[in-house]
C-alpha cells in the first residue's frame, strides 16, 4: 500500500479569541465613551461668551447657552453631538466583525482608528494644555459631572482616547490578531485535487528474447 500524503487547503486559525483582540474591542469602546467630554467642554465655553457679553453690555435679550448653542455654535455642537455617534456605529461594527473573525472587521478598524489618531492627539495636548493654564470656570456649575469641571474632563478624556486608540492601531497589526481574521478562503477545489495521490510504483519490462543477450 502506497503512502498517500495529505495537504490542507487553507492555514490553521486559531480555537480561542486572542488576548489582543479581546483587548482591541474594549479599547475602541473607550474611545466612543471619551467623546462625550467634549460637549461638556463646548458649553462651558458658551457659558463663558454669555457671561463676557454681560459684563460689557454686547448681550442680547434672551442670550442663553442654549439659544446660543442652536444659533451660532450650530456646527459645533452637531460636530459634537455626532461625532459620539458615529464613532459608536464604527466601533459596534468593529467589535462584530472581530467577534466572528472577519477580516473586513480589522480592516474596518485600521482606517477609522488611523484616521482618528491625529484629532485624538490634538484634543489630548490642548486639553492637557487648557487644564495647566486656564482657571477652573465659575459661574454656573450646570456642565460639571459633581466635582469635575469640563476642563479637567477633558484633560483626562484626550488622553485617554488618544491611548486608546494608539492601543488599537497597533494591536490590530499583530501577529495574532491577523491570524484571527485571516483572508477568506478561495473557491474550493475537487477533493480529487485537494489530496495529493501518488503514482503506483511502475515496474520495469521484462526483457524480449530478441534482445536479451545470448548465453
Amino acid at each position: 500500500m502506497s503512502y498517500v500524503p495529505q495537504y490542507s487547503s487553507a492555514p490553521t486559525k486559531p480555537e480561542r479569541k486572542p488576548v489582543v483582540v479581546g483587548v482591541v474591542q474594549v479599547a475602541v469602546f473607550l474611545v466612543v465613551v471619551a467623546t462625550p467630554a467634549l460637549y461638556f467642554l463646548l458649553m462651558q465655553r458658551i457659558v463663558g461668551i454669555v457671561a463676557d457679553r454681560e459684563l460689557w453690555n454686547l448681550d442680547e435679550p434672551g442670550d442663553t447657552p442654549s439659544s446660543l448653542a442652536s444659533g451660532e455654535f450650530l456646527y459645533a455642537l452637531v460636530t459634537v453631538v455626532g461625532l459620539p455617534i458615529v464613532l459608536a456605529v464604527l466601533a459596534v461594527l468593529s467589535a462584530v466583525g472581530l467577534q466572528k473573525r472577519r477580516r473586513w472587521g480589522r480592516i474596518l478598524t485600521a482606517v477609522w482608528v488611523g484616521i482618528m489618531l491625529l484629532p485624538l492627539a490634538v484634543w489630548a495636548v490642548a486639553a492637557a494644555v487648557l487644564w495647566k493654564t486656564v482657571p477652573v470656570p465659575t459661574g454656573t456649575r450646570d456642565y460639571f459631572l459633581g466635582p469635575i469641571d469640563p476642563i479637567m474632563l477633558n484633560a483626562i478624556a484626550g488622553p485617554v482616547a488618544f491611548l486608546s486608540a494608539l492601543t488599537v492601531f497597533i494591536l490590530i497589526f499583530t501577529a495574532p490578531t491577523r491570524r484571527w481574521t485571516p483572508k477568506p478562503d478561495s473557491t474550493p477545489l475537487p477533493a480529487a485535487f485537494n489530496t495529493f495521490q501518488g503514482f503506483p510504483p511502475q515496474q520495469a519490462p521484462w526483457p524480449n528474447d530478441s534482445t536479451s543477450p545470448r548465453r
